[in-house]
């Protein structure tokens, strides 16, 4: 679509207002994810803080510190009960090891126009069990990643560094609250620590106890005591600096980040954190409504409420990352097959490189994913189209000059500290689905509608606000830029995934448009995604993927689409004629007559070319891209592969491979029969989409995608409301959670699935 002349002259206008833009609301946020709270801006070299507590009574029982995100060890369950990305959040953390149930809340003031904002932090404890002993120390601190920017502790324990226009840290405790003996003061400690290492908080602060320890072993007659009071030791040049807080029983203390370079007026007290928390949360709720309708459309209070929570924990889970990854771009020397061998990498640093992404799982994979953020961005940009696009934005910056970003985004030390060895390592060859396109859509999708908008305002003679301009030209002209990026991306995945079609007899309509993942194994192809999912047992320089060929169909449309809507006419027609290629080829090269099932090619010892097939989710790739005709046979069999009980239908959802495969269940059992939210997601999305035509398969979509819709949300919320969590995968039995917990990443899809949001511009050739 390209805009007609006198709106775009409209939009032109609009350039001369100062149009306040809202990145700086979203300057400080949560953005370390890895741990149960931490905050800092995104910007690189700058801040951090974080939160740790232990119980005396516990840890002289074993309980460790509590620091990061972690499930094993760690509390019962922790969950943002309210995130918005941009001004406020409660998160619950439930701890019957250390019997406490803490709250950690946070509100900004003053960033609104345009200043980084004041900050307010409140660590509330309740005891759990009244009948038990209930005691915990906590600290709260703050790390400097700069040398220049060292911070100047006060006799009265309040820090202050010069970073970001400046920024101070200053305490209050209620009133109420009740001190451990030797806690009654003030404690801290301000030390000088490598600004490369101020991320590692819970080690520092231990090391100091263990300091102190030492020094009062030199000490015979001072008393020794399982937990040691800081000293108010405070070194030159500090660069890390924190408040320890001690109590028994219920406590509640605050913590304030006052901005230098905000309005004065707009600092934060007890009284007016407490004000704007509830505030917030009233304004949440509203929004949340406005957004997603569940109380509109019937669903029950304790659904909504869940899925309220699942989307902020989406959101709590976004990361800001900075730092070098490694990468390993050595030709290889075989035969072009790009074989996976994790153990004999020598990967060289490249960078350093920054990422504001959202994260699967804080306690596992708290880092970027490429194949997980797509399906990330569906949800936040239907929350918050803006951030979505700021998250968007941020991962097409990481491309490289030949259109490659690693598929998974390991950047600087503190994010390799939670990744194994043998997967640190990125290379140039390999891909993952390209579900980033989903980002693109969505931005795309958003775009069209304020277009839309502005045309039904002219053609009512109304008034378009200046504002409104303002937004869609600042879309205009992000859309422009990402562009070159996301061409040169697309060709990337043409040029370097390309497979083989006359080299082995086989026809097709196009001779260009099939594709093989580079980087497998004999037994996984984790570029694919979908890992141990099973495919030729043989690796071969003939294979051909019917997934990749389905996500190269999307791209092309969404690639399409993008050139329509800059006025690219040339490159438009291009991507259209290739996705009508794919869409042909899809069933030359992958559709088997005879098992009536879209299979895997590969090449067998003679030199000819066969099908590989195993019913499951590769099967369904080309129904989910919605690159089938609505009447046609394959469609027709795809459907009854999908619907049949014996093969992937379940009471919780679709399983990842037919329960009539050998390889069921078997081996590590990952992709091999569990059910997974994007998969069933993309079903649901493409039975909802071929459920809008007439005919028998359209009536067949219907019902299945009624009766597929709630087998999934029942099946999600109930774990949830029983384990406290979301999970990775679900169990096609029982429909209990499996492995990764908490997974709120792309398992968050569930509120979308409730909300029965679709993109309506996703592309298809139907």
């Amino acid at each position: 679509m390209v805009l007609s002349s006198w709106l775009w002259a409209c939009l032109m206008l609009a350039t001369v207002f100062a149009i306040v833009t809202h990145a700086e609301s979203t300057l400080w946020g949560t953005y370390r994810p890895q741990l149960l709270f931490g905050l800092r801006p995104r910007m690189p070299q700058t801040l951090l803080t974080g939160f740790m507590y232990y119980s005396p009574t516990s840890i002289q029982g074993g309980a460790p510190t509590r620091h990061l995100a972690s499930v094993n060890p760690g509390p019962d369950y922790f969950r943002w009960k309210y995130h918005d990305g941009r001004n406020f959040g409660i998160q619950e953390i439930v701890d019957h090891e250390h019997n406490y149930l803490l709250e950690t809340s946070f509100v900004k003031s003053g960033h609104q126009d345009g200043a980084p904002g004041h900050w307010g932090v409140r660590i509330r404890g309740t005891v759990l069990d009244e009948s038990k002993p209930a005691n915990i120390v906590t600290y709260y601190y703050m790390g400097s990643e700069n040398s220049r920017f060292p911070f100047y502790v006060t006799e009265q324990g309040e820090a202050r560094c010069s970073v970001l226009g400046g920024v101070s840290m200053r305490t209050k405790d209620a009133p109420e609250n009740r001190p451990l003996e030797g806690f009654e003061r003030m404690a801290y400690a301000a030390l000088s620590v490598d600004v490369r290492e101020t991320w590692r908080g819970q080690d520092i602060i231990l090391e100091e106890h263990i300091r102190q320890k030492q020094e009062s072993l030199k000490r015979p007659t001072d008393a020794l005591d399982h937990h040691m009071v800081f000293s108010n030791r405070t070194e030159s040049n500090t660069t890390f600096f924190a408040v320890q807080k001690a109590f028994e029983g219920n406590f509640s203390y605050d913590i304030f980040l006052d901005s230098g370079s905000s309005s004065p007026d707009a600092k934060l007290h007890p009284e007016n954190l407490t004000h704007l928390l509830a505030s917030y949360k009233k304004e949440h709720d509203e929004h949340f409504e406005s957004r997603f309708g569940l109380i509109k459309s019937g669903m029950h209070a304790n659904h909504v409420e869940a899925a309220r929570e699942i989307t902020s924990q989406l959101i709590g889970g976004i990361g800001y990352y900075y730092g070098e990854s490694l990468v390993d771009r050595r030709p290889l020397n075989d035969s072009g097959m790009y074989l996976h061998d994790m153990h004999g990498a020598m990967p060289k640093p490249e960078g350093p490189h920054s990422l504001l992404t959202a994260t699967p799982s804080r306690s596992f994979f708290p880092r970027g994913f490429y194949w997980d953020e797509g399906f990330h961005l569906l949800h936040i940009g239907a929350w918050d189209a803006e951030l979505a696009s700021m998250i968007f934005g941020s991962w097409t910056h990481l491309m490289d000059k030949n259109g490659w970003v690693a598929r998974e985004q390991i950047l600087g030390e503190e994010a390799r500290s939670q990744v194994p060895r043998e997967f640190q390592t990125q290379y140039p060859q390999h891909a993952n689905p390209p579900t980033l396109i989903f980002g693109l859509n969505s931005m795309l999708d958003e775009y069209h509608s304020r277009v839309k908008e502005a045309q039904e305002d002219l053609e009512g003679v109304n008034y378009i606000q200046r504002a409104d301009l303002g937004d869609m030209d600042r879309m205009h002209k992000k859309l422009e830029s990402l562009y070159p990026h996301w061409k040169r991306h697309y060709e990337w995945f043409r040029r370097t995934q390309r497979g083989q079609i006359r080299q082995w007899g086989r026809e097709a309509t196009s001779r260009y448009e099939a594709y093989r993942w580079r980087g497998r194994s004999p037994t996984h192809v984790l570029t694919s995604g979908l890992d141990d999912y099973p495919r030729a047992s043989t690796p071969h320089i003939g294979e051909l993927h019917v997934d990749l060929l389905s996500w190269m169909g999307l791209f092309a449309s969404s690639m399409a689409q993008f050139a329509e809507t800059l006025g690219n006419d040339d490159d438009a027609l291009e991507y259209r004629q290739q996705a009508e290629d794919i869409a042909a080829n899809v069933i030359d090269l992958h559709w088997n007559d005879e098992e009536r099932l879209f299979c895997d090619a590969s090449v067998g010892h003679d030199d000819e070319s066969y099908f590989e097939c195993h019913p499951g989710y590769v099967s369904l790739f080309p129904f989910l891209t919605q690159l089938l005709k609505p009447e046609s046979e394959q469609l027709s069999a795809t459907l009854d592969l999908l619907s049949d009980h014996d093969a992937l239908w379940s009471p919780h959802g679709l399983r990842s491979l037919s329960k009539a495969h050998p390889l069921f269940g078997e081996d590590e059992d990952y992709w091999r029969g569990a059910i997974w939210l994007p998969i069933n997601y993309m079903a649901l999305r493409a039975l909802h989409h071929y459920s809008q035509g007439s005919g028998k398969n359209a009536d067949r979509c219907a019902i299945l995608y009624t009766d597929l819709r709630l087998n999934i949300i029942h099946t999600v919320l109930d774990e949830y409301e029983r384990t406290g969590y979301t999970w990775e995968q679900y169990d096609e039995e029982t429909g209990h959670g499996r492995r990764n917990h908490p997974f709120t990443g792309w398992t968050s899809l569930v509120v979308l699935i409730m909300a029965e949001k679709y993109h309506t511009t996703y592309p298809t050739l139907s």
